[in-house]
Formats: structure tokens, sequence, C-alpha cells
């Protein structure tokens, strides 16, 4: 009897009752993000829970298959949030677009986002109506294990959907999705270089009918 209610007591403790500083699958998930070239800044905000933060850029190709578009590269802030609590990583793209319910193109971004969502196997779009920033995100449940295999798979899947959406959220929304890291500058023009602007001659008026007698 004294040996389950111990054990009950154990199963029951926090974390920090037994010198856990952080959360305990914080740092595999730093270390998953390293593999994967990337640079994380991760802290945990309790025993409990932590966080790492990445800044990334992905390349992107043209925007028309056969176009000579140049490829670039986007850049996103990738987010990363582990709790012991709730046994989950939310992983998702900060602030990817913003828009308000108010605005001329609110009814066709919802639809948009309803339709997104549903061609979606991994992640989905979010909006808060509060501070209106829509953000593309994902959970990987860690009750059991944590996945290293399908963190990666979800990683890339949210970076892969946030360059395939970023033209249309850009168009729909007015404002850039994933500021531009790379790719050729484009070089001012020189005005002294410039070709000359040419007229079009106007057209001779026709000579006046001459008058009746």
């Amino acid at each position: 009897m004294r040996k389950a209610l111990l054990a009950l007591v154990l199963l029951a403790a926090p974390a920090s009752a037994f010198g856990q500083t952080e959360p305990r699958y914080l740092p595999a998930l730093r270390a998953e993000l390293q593999a994967l070239g990337m640079e994380a800044r991760c802290a945990a905000t309790s025993p409990q829970v932590g966080a790492c933060r990445v800044a990334t850029s992905v390349a992107s190709a043209g925007a028309q298959p056969g176009t000579p578009t140049p490829a670039v590269e986007r850049r996103f802030q990738l987010v990363l949030e582990y709790s012991d609590t709730t046994d989950t990583v939310y992983a998702y793209l900060d602030h990817y677009a913003r828009f308000t319910a108010d605005g001329a193109n609110a009814p066709v971004l919802f639809r948009r986002i309803a339709e997104m969502n549903w061609e979606m196997l991994v992640g989905k779009f979010e909006w808060s109506p509060t501070t209106g920033e829509l953000r593309l995100g994902a959970v990987l449940n860690t009750d059991s294990n944590f996945d290293r295999r399908a963190l990666r798979g979800v990683v890339r899947a949210l970076l892969r959907l946030g360059v395939r959406y970023a033209d249309e959220f850009t168009r729909l929304t007015g404002s850039p999705v994933g500021e531009f890291a790379a790719g050729p500058p484009r070089p001012p023009t020189d005005p002294s270089t410039a070709p000359a602007a040419t007229a079009t001659p106007m057209p001779a008026p026709a000579p006046a009918p001459a008058p009746r007698r």
C-alpha cells in the first residue's frame, strides 16, 4: 500500500521537484534543428515549457514553370513550442501574413484559407481576430515518445507550404509574405544610358473643304 502511494506521489510531483530545469525533450528539439542546418535559439520558460525560434530562408523557384523568373529565397520565422504538460510540439511560421476582417479581400481570404486547410495533410492556417495575424502551424504529439523523423517532416512541410502559398497571400493581402533573402538584385537604370523616348508623329490635319458658292 505504501509503495502504491509513493508511486502516485512521484507521478504527481512536478518536474522541478527532481531538479529538472527545462522540458525533457527541449535538448532533443534543439539537436534536431541543428541537424537540419538551422541555428535555433532555444530557451525554457519553465521546467515544463520551452521554445525554439529559427530565422530560416527557403529557396523558391520561379512563379511559373518554364519562365525565366530567377529563383529567390524567402525568409520565415519558425517557432517550435514544446510542453511537458500537454506533451506536444507546436510548430508554426510566425506572422506569416496579416489581414483584418473588414478588409476588402477578407471574404476571399477566408474562403481560400478554408480551401487550403482542406487540401493540406500537414499543417493548417490559423487567423487571430484580435491581431489579424495569420500563421501556418502544425502539432506533433510527444506523449509516447519524441519522434525525430516526424519532427523533421513537419518542419520541412511547413516551410514548403509557406513558399507554395506566399505569392497568393501577397496578392490577396497586398503585403509581402516571406522577406526576399537572396536573388540577383536588379541594377538601377542610368538615365544617361536609357533609350530615348520616341514620340509618335500626329497625322497631318485634313484640308478644309472649299466653301460653296
